[in-house]
């Protein structure tokens, strides 16, 4: 059994990490701006999809970070991009956003990937 870091670290690359930016991973790198726009609506706003509904990337987050190492650096670059996320789904959500807004929402869901992936290995070198 993983050391409970660890174990929350994998739940939460699977969880937030693999959903979050799912979408976006097949995007082509000249996708129009309404395909990223797609894109992000469903990885952001319907990370976790369930017989009880849809949660978002922050709801996955609040859910997640709990058995998460706090002061991980890596942890501490999910929770900046998460409240990057958080403030800019409104925008998203009624396409008020321009296209470097949209691109940079699309850096902060990649970012979150990124990190967890990074926390996880780490965590993992260090049993």
């Amino acid at each position: 059994m993983p050391h409970p870091a660890l174990q929350a670290a994998l739940d939460a690359r699977h969880d937030l990490g693999k959903y979050v930016s799912l979408n976006l991973r097949f995007l082509a790198p000249d996708a129009d701006r309404a395909a990223l726009r797609e894109a992000l609506l469903a990885d952001l706003t319907q990370t976790r999809r369930g017989q009880s509904g849809c949660e978002s990337a922050p709801e996955v987050w609040a859910g997640c970070r709990g058995g998460l190492p706090p002061a991980a650096p890596e942890t501490e670059e999910v929770d900046k991009a998460i409240q990057h996320i958080q403030s800019q789904l409104p925008g998203l959500m009624n396409d008020s956003l321009d296209d470097d807004a949209l691109q940079a929402l699309a850096q902060a869901a990649r970012g979150v990937t990124t990190a967890l992936t990074a926390l996880t290995r780490r965590l993992k070198d260090a049993r």
